[in-house]
């Protein structure tokens, strides 16, 4: 997550690429360069010469089913602060009763040499305290295996246990190698390849 200075908003409000689906003007500064400071998220980078970031906005309320998206892109020197998913689990959660599963997957990964951290709208509600997270959302969590595959495989049991307590699904992403992110579930499902997200392209893994 990134938070910009306000030339950098302007600067994203200038550049948009997409917006899914389509907003008016009003609605656009709001979500860019309005209040409360929505942070802008890393998105897939473009191979240009730019010299631009790609990101990507995300509105808190959903509409009609629908949540907006909107992908544009900003110079990295109007990046005044940022926060990975690791920093996010660092936040206070006593406010928010619905998140202390993220903590308990944090103290259950470090049984197991694994550093857990949360992305998506989890983190975005955490951060601004707008109603991104609602009972349909799936938790998305992001590791990084300092351990074992044994380690991975008890830490994995424990997440599928955690799903049925507390009647939600994780959809956790582990750092492989290159840092591509890989569907843990995938990882433990039957066939020798996997799925890479990276910040370039993506590509198949062998497990």
């Amino acid at each position: 997550m990134l938070w910009l200075s306000g030339a950098g908003r302007e600067c994203a409000l200038r550049n948009i690429q997409n917006c899914i689906p389509v907003m008016g003007d009003r609605e656009l500064r709001e979500l860019i360069a309005g209040f409360p400071e929505i942070p802008a998220i890393v998105r897939r980078q473009e191979k240009t010469e730019d010299e631009l970031i790609s990101v990507g906005f995300s509105y808190p309320r959903i509409i009609d089913g629908v949540r907006f998206h909107i992908g544009c892109k900003i110079p990295l020197d109007c990046v005044i602060k940022h926060m990975t998913p690791f920093d996010v689990v660092k936040c206070d959660m006593e406010s928010f009763p619905d998140f202390m599963i993220i903590k308990a997957l944090v103290i259950g990964g470090g049984r197991y040499h694994i550093q857990v951290g949360c992305f998506g709208s989890a983190a975005l509600q955490l951060i601004t305290g707008l109603p991104y997270y609602h009972k349909d959302s799936d938790l998305d969590i992001y590791l990084r295996n300092h351990g074992s595959r044994r380690d991975l495989e008890q830490f994995y049991e424990e997440l599928l246990i955690c799903e049925k307590q507390y009647d939600i699904t994780i959809d956790a992403e582990i750092e492989y190698p290159g840092q591509y992110g890989v569907k843990l579930k995938e990882v433990f499902s039957p066939g020798i390849s996997v799925l890479g997200k990276g910040l370039y392209d993506v590509a198949l893994l062998e497990k």
